[in-house]
Order: C-alpha cells, then structure tokens, then sequence
C-alpha cells in the first residue's frame, strides 16, 4: 500500500470515528433526564460569548418550530405553584415570583409573548422596559423567571404517573386546542422557543475582520458543537410529538381510547430518518397530557398491532348484541375497520380476553 492509499485510508477511518462519537453523543444526549437537559441549555445560553454572538452581534437567533407553543399553563402562575414544599429550595425558587407574575398580568399576553419568551434580538432591553412599562431590572427578573421554568418546568408540572419498572416519567407537554387544530405545548420556555439557528457566513466575516481572537474563535466553536446537539434532541423530540398529534389526531379529537391507531416506533424512525433506538431512547420517560388533562407515557401512542386488534375485537363484543362466532368477528373487522385478520388470531385474542367460544355464551 502506498503513502497516498495509506493517508486514503487513514482519513476513512477517521471519519468513520468522528461519525461513531456523533451518534454515541446524541444517543447519550436523548438518554439525558430532562432536568440535566434543561441545565445544560442554561448553561450555554448564561456564557458571555452566547449573549454577545445572540444580543449583539446577532449570529445566533431562535427558529420556531411549527405546531408548537408554550403551555397554556405557563401563564397560569399563582400561589398555588408554590403548594408543594417538599423541596427544599423552594424559597429561593419562588423569590420575587408573585410581583413578576403580576407584571406579567399587567403587560398582557401579546406583550409578554413579544418581548420575552420569543424576543427578537434587534429590541434592546431598554426598549422592552418603555414599551412595557417596566424598570430594566424588571426586564431581567422576568427573563430569569423565564429560564427558570426552563430549567425546572418539572417542578411546576410534575408528572402524575407513577414509576414503574425503573422508569420515572418527565412530563414534557401538552396538546391543546389552537387556531388551526391542536398544538404541542411545551412546558419549558426553552423548547417553545425552537432550535438554534447559526449564521456561520456571518461569523467567518466577523473572523476575517479580526472581532474575535483565535481563543474566542475556538470558544466560539465548541459553543456551536453545543447548540448543534441542543439542536438535535429538541428537533428529535418535536418531531416525533408532531407525527404523533398527526396519526393519532382522532384520539385527540374523540376521546375515545379504541380510537389511537396502530404506530410503531420502526414506522416513526423510517419517516423522519431515524434508527428505532433513537425512537426508543427519545420517548422513554417522557409523558405527554391530553386536552382532557389525562397524563399518557409516549409509548402509549405507539400501539402495537396486536394490541390494536385486541381493542377491536374487545368493542365488538361489548358493542353487538347478537352472539358472535370468531368467523363473524373476522368479517365484521373487516367490514367495520378494513382489518384483515384470520379466524385463528380472533380465537386467540378472545382467548386472551377471556371470552367464552361463541357456544358457550349462547
């Protein structure tokens, strides 16, 4: 093998490991307890270099994602948050809380919605202060109020599942109403606000023009690699809550627990170009609550087949008052629901639902 080959090679394998670590740091970061998430967003949006690239020099900014908002629950702040004094920092959590709450009130939802939780970085906080009525040290407790519920959204939404089998439940959101259908409400103002959206050209030009030495530079960098795994857990978590409000919107709709459509996981992973494990690690101890206020893990959206049937042929028996042989219930799924299964598989789902032969209940 000559040198060129041998260099060929080496930067193959490189790669290939560049590619492994990648994939070995975003599965660790879906695997992250949402609190550790959440902390390690605060601490990359506390840096000086983040507040100077966002605020003053306008490289970073917040993308939306579509189909999503805050939780309606965030602005339902009162003394009644602070019910629960279980944790012991909850002094401290709650300090200055019922004035910002009212200044909150006071401003109003569109302002509140403009100037803080999706502010645009070209409105210095003076002008937020005139335009809202506030001093700029009001601005700063409020925004800290904000990032506060970004870093501890489970302690004021804790969730009402209990643990089992090791996992302990995150509650991540909610689906409620919008304008145009239902919507993902996120409890953390961070997740509301969308990903990070980096003008790299913009910043080669501040390079060129010698704004940063080589250690910001640097700094600069690693900051971006952060953003971009931010990036990459937010993108994954959204999208998945997104195809589940699309194939399970009749359940949204209804109610109706028989009306959650059969969806694996390995379907979800081949749409948006994922591998199952991502799926898996993404969704577990995740829970999301309906527009009914009822809390359901994220795996309950992801029914699977057997289980589907299992459900069809529970209604039927419940719901048809004539006694009906497994022969008849594979014709009426059929009919009713355009599911095709055999005569075998109905006797073992009724068997598994303890239901006698048909004559046996004539």
């Amino acid at each position: 093998m000559n040198i060129m080959e041998t260099q060929q090679t080496q930067r193959q394998e490189t790669r290939q490991e560049f590619k492994l670590m990648a994939r070995l740091e975003q599965a660790n970061l879906l695997e992250m307890p949402e609190e550790e998430f959440n902390n390690l967003i605060s601490e990359a949006e506390n840096s000086p270099l983040f507040k100077r690239l966002y605020q003053k020099e306008k490289i970073i900014r917040y993308q939306r994602y579509p189909q999503t908002d805050i939780s309606s629950h965030f602005y339902q702040l009162n003394e009644e948050i602070a019910a629960d004094t279980s944790s012991p920092d909850v002094d401290s959590l709650l300090l200055d809380k019922e004035d910002m709450v009212r200044q909150i009130q006071k401003m109003g939802l569109e302002k509140f919605r403009r100037y803080f939780l999706y502010a645009e970085t070209e409105i210095s906080p003076e002008e937020i202060a005139g335009e809202c009525n506030l001093d700029l040290s009001e601005v700063q407790k409020i925004n800290n109020l904000i990032n506060e519920f970004s870093i501890l959204s489970e302690f004021h939404n804790p969730p009402a599942i209990s643990p089992g089998h090791g996992i302990y439940y995150s509650k991540i959101a909610s689906v409620e109403r919008g304008g145009e259908g239902f919507v993902i409400g996120y409890f953390s103002p961070s997740f509301a606000r969308g990903r990070y959206s980096v003008d790299y050209e913009k910043f080669e030009e501040l390079i060129r023009r010698e704004a940063f030495d080589r250690t910001k530079v640097n700094e600069a960098k690693q900051l971006f690699k952060k953003l971009e795994l931010i990036n990459s857990r937010k993108d994954t978590i959204t999208r998945i809550l997104q195809n589940i409000l699309e194939k399970q919107a009749l359940y949204f709709e209804s109610h109706d627990p028989n009306a959650l459509l059969t969806f694996s996981q390995k379907e979800l992973a081949k749409k948006i170009g994922l591998v199952p494990s991502s799926i898996s690690r993404a969704i577990r101890g995740k829970s999301l609550e309906t527009p009914w206020g009822e809390e359901k893990a994220l795996n309950d959206f992801f029914p699977r087949p057997r289980r589907f049937k299992m459900e069809l042929v529970r209604q039927l028996f419940e719901t048809e008052e004539e006694v009906l042989s497994d022969e008849a219930i594979k014709a009426k799924l059929e009919q009713k629901f355009g599911v095709s299964i055999s005569r075998r598989s109905v006797a073992s789902l009724r068997k598994e639902l303890k239901i006698a032969p048909a004559w046996k209940r004539k």
